[in-house]
């Protein structure tokens, strides 16, 4: 990147008077017709945003490459494009914890998800995170837009799951002060505090929201940083701070775009963790720039890699597609057996689990449950589906019902 950081610029710096040339550059910085304020003082200096030609060009490529996500999602049927976001949920909720070093499988959200009563459930700590973020694609969300709903969503994130001793004890937020470490031992930040401070940060935050005269993206993620610079709670700030990141990107980014962030995070912390760092080191001023920078790039990773994932998955169900006939006609099944087999495929095919309820099956197919067990007990007599659950009733695709259909060999035996 042409475009350097000021901490860079001042360390090659020969002049005489190095900070007296630092603040002034800063202060061109600022200046730029191109350039935003973000309305807000810091130990640093105010906050702005410069927006240099290496962004500018990041910024196109993702809105390119987001027309592409698109028309592919749009492009699936929707039992295809539910089975690829409650995937996709799973799989932030698990990346999102193991961030935070909070272990979690795709098995256990689901199992919180599936699960109707969440009182002595152990994984009920998953479930409210995992229906925000199931919540993510519908169009009657709504944004924030007090500090009051942000601590709600935080109620929601972390229901259950505090000690008396971390529960938010101010106003809104928390009252006492709060350390951020890396590894337990080395304070990387120290979270504002009195409560008074949080506020009034947080409130800048949703008024970055709410901004016409910056593009979405870039507001998005600059919301990104105010939240983890307040650090306004002494527990959960990171996943509610990727969450909140999430709901504020999705108006301008596609579902499964916005649900991949969490993963190139944690498998990118070098580059997340290098992006406050930059904001941090006084001799930057307080300038964001690289901090947009490098959350474009990881919105960037997860976009690539999700595009990658339809195209080879929307592939494989043209295949599926057209071995479909066959498989009814030669195993004389009804209309309805079929749609189960096509309703399973795609369960496989787009998400992380190929298994799907009574529940799950019947509402697919619209039909009864009743009349749905009795199509599935066909179906289990023909070794073309299996029960792989009992409680609640769950099943998959058999190995000769995927060999039929050009599917990879399940990993589960039949009829197990």
């Amino acid at each position: 990147m042409d475009y350097q950081e000021l901490s860079k610029a001042f360390y090659k710096s020969t002049s005489a008077d190095r900070f007296a040339e630092l603040d002034e550059q800063a202060r061109c910085r600022r200046a730029m017709p191109s350039s935003f304020d973000l309305d807000l003082e810091t130990p640093n200096g105010p906050l702005f945003i410069a927006m240099p030609r290496e962004l500018f060009v990041l910024y196109e490529q993702i809105l390119r490459t987001e027309r592409k996500v698109s028309s592919l999602m749009r492009s699936l049927p929707p039992i295809a494009r539910m089975a690829l976001v409650r995937g996709l949920v799973f799989d932030e909720v698990v990346s999102s914890n193991a961030i935070e070093e909070i272990h979690s499988t795709r098995a256990q959200v689901k199992e919180a998800l599936d699960t109707r009563t969440m009182q002595d459930n152990e994984f009920r700590r998953f479930k409210e995170l995992a229906q925000l973020y199931l919540e993510l694609g519908k169009a009657e969300r709504e944004m924030p837009r007090t500090i009051q709903e942000i601590r709600a969503i935080y109620d929601k994130i972390m229901d259950g799951e505090l000690p008396e001793s971390k529960l938010p004890d101010g106003e809104v937020f928390r009252a006492g002060g709060v350390d951020v470490t890396a590894g337990g031992i080395k304070v990387i930040h120290r979270g504002l505090e009195p409560e008074s401070k949080i506020i009034e940060v947080m409130e800048a935050m949703l008024r970055l929201m709410q901004r016409e005269d910056m593009p979405e993206m870039v507001s998005a993620l600059a919301s990104h940083y105010l939240f983890e610079y307040a650090h306004p709670f002494y527990d959960g700030n990171g996943r509610t701070g990727r969450y909140l990141l999430a709901l504020f990107l999705s108006e301008a980014l596609s579902v499964p775009t916005v649900l991949s962030l969490s993963r190139a995070i944690a498998e990118n912390r070098n580059v997340y963790y290098r992006a406050f760092t930059s904001v941090e080191n006084a001799l930057n001023r307080a300038e964001m720039t690289f901090f947009i920078y490098d959350l474009l790039t990881l919105v960037r990773i997860a976009q690539v890699n999700i595009l990658e994932r339809l195209l080879k998955s929307k592939e494989a169900f043209g295949a599926i597609e057209e071995r479909m006939d066959n498989l009814v006609r030669d195993q004389d099944l009804g209309d309805k057996e079929g749609s189960i087999v096509f309703v399973l495929a795609q369960f496989e095919l787009f998400g992380m689990y190929g298994t799907a309820t009574i529940d799950e099956l019947a509402r697919n197919i619209d039909l009864g449950k009743q009349m749905t067990r009795k199509h599935l007990a066909s179906l289990e007599a023909a070794k073309l589906v299996w029960r792989v659950k009992a409680r609640p009733a769950e099943f998959a695709l058999t190995d000769h019902a995927r060999r039929l259909l050009g599917m990879d060999e399940a990993s589960a035996p039949e009829g197990v």
